[in-house]
């Protein structure tokens, strides 16, 4: 009986241990995402050398721009997945949300320019497409 619960014990901290570094690699890291751009993007190693600190600067003020409504959204998690925030919760996490939203279109728009003096307009488009990518599709590749 002793090793049935032993067996059942290092089984169950297995399980925990490895539902919890999927969770850990659910999402890319900045670093990874810029690697994945710089794979995918199809420029040269001149080109990617210029353009390796203009992504990691990008990701850093795009987190910034994000990081307010996160925040709320952390502090809301419980009432958020019961479906049980109040009005004053709902309006304050919209109101979050669109000023987000002009933080990082503004982050956006900077950054063109930017990425403008390294690559030619299509190039910053596809750029902006990689770094849209799905974290799965970023860790799979």
């Amino acid at each position: 009986m002793k090793k049935i619960i032993f067996i059942l014990t290092i089984l169950l901290t297995l399980n925990i241990e490895t539902i919890m570094a999927a969770d850990k690699k659910d999402k890319a890291t900045d670093a990874q995402r810029v690697a994945y751009v710089l794979r995918n993007i199809g420029v040269k190693r001149d080109i990617q050398s210029k353009l390796k600190p203009l992504l990691e600067s990008y990701l850093r003020e795009f987190n910034a721009a994000e990081a307010p409504y996160e925040k709320l959204k952390d502090k809301l998690k419980p009432q958020i997945k019961m479906g049980n925030i109040s009005e004053a919760q709902g309006q304050q996490l919209l109101n979050e949300k669109w000023a987000t939203d002009e933080r990082e279109l503004a982050v956006k728009k900077s950054y063109e320019k930017k990425f403008k003096t390294v690559l030619p307009t299509k190039k910053v488009y596809e750029c902006y497409r990689l770094l849209n990518d799905k974290s799965s599709k970023i860790l799979d590749y």
